[in-house]
């Protein structure tokens, strides 16, 4: 049981990265979540949740050309869905992001924000129990994970069973504590990554499950995590499930 990929999305609702290592700090990824478009009327952050007025977004990309200080525009470069390609600090770069969206949007750098948790854990195993006959790497895209795992002859949801327990990696410690619920983000297109209108009821035939005890059932892939103890984390580095780590369970 190992990291098989490792993704960073600087911007809020763009496309990420693909790390080799990286540094998970108390509060997430180091460099994830810490720009996003916001609206220039209203003041409203940007997210393709709202598909039909941001769904644009996930065509595009962003990645930081250095660590040392993610919220320097300098260091922020964004690959838009024509294949342009232009840094934080270019004074065109707000005028770009207007045209794409439709109306005028600002590129700022914010207070790391996210709609559930830090961290976002999908196993292979998970998108390959769809079968929706996607290459898995594919598929994958489609959930924005930030960790990928890699579990050989541990064939469906295994990351569920993660729930309430101490899970360890490199220097990390993570705690799981919620199943990620799906919307209508995994049909729209990502990147190369085609839309698949079917997506979310394919979601919801295979695995339509509470995401709390109690819950209403979701369609359901992956889980949400916290940070315990930050530190580093390299791809193929092994993964440890401990002990209990809080009093709650998913049933």
């Amino acid at each position: 049981m190992r990291i098989d990929q490792l993704w960073r999305y600087p911007v809020k609702s763009f496309g990420g990265e693909r790390l080799d290592t990286a540094a998970i700090e108390a509060d997430g990824l180091r460099g994830d979540h810490v720009w996003a478009l916001v609206d220039a009327e209203s003041g409203n952050v940007a997210s393709a949740k709202r598909f039909r007025r941001y769904g644009l977004l996930l065509t595009c990309s962003a990645r930081l050309l250095s660590d040392d200080d993610p919220r320097d525009p300098a260091a922020l470069e964004l690959t838009l869905a024509d294949g342009t390609v232009i840094r934080g600090d270019d004074p065109e770069v707000d005028d770009l992001l207007s045209k794409l969206v439709g109306h005028d949007v600002r590129l700022e750098p914010r207070d790391r924000s996210y709609d559930e948790a830090p961290l976002h854990l999908v196993s292979r195993s998970a998108v390959e129990a769809l079968g929706t006959g996607d290459p898995t790497d594919v598929a994958l895209r489609r959930f924005r994970p930030q960790l990928v795992v890699d579990i050989p002859h541990s064939p469906g949801f295994v990351e569920d069973e993660w729930i309430g327990r101490r899970v360890s990696m490199g220097s990390v410690v993570l705690a799981p504590h919620e199943r990620t619920a799906r919307c209508v983000m995994v049909t729209l297109p990502h990147q190369e990554v085609p839309a698949r209108r079917g997506m979310l009821r394919e979601v919801t035939a295979a695995h339509q499950v509470p995401t709390a005890p109690g819950g209403k059932p979701m369609p359901c892939i992956g889980v949400y995590a916290t940070v315990r103890t930050p530190g580093d984390i390299t791809v193929g580095d092994e993964i440890g499930v401990g002990r209990a780590d809080c009093s709650s369970t998913v049933e």
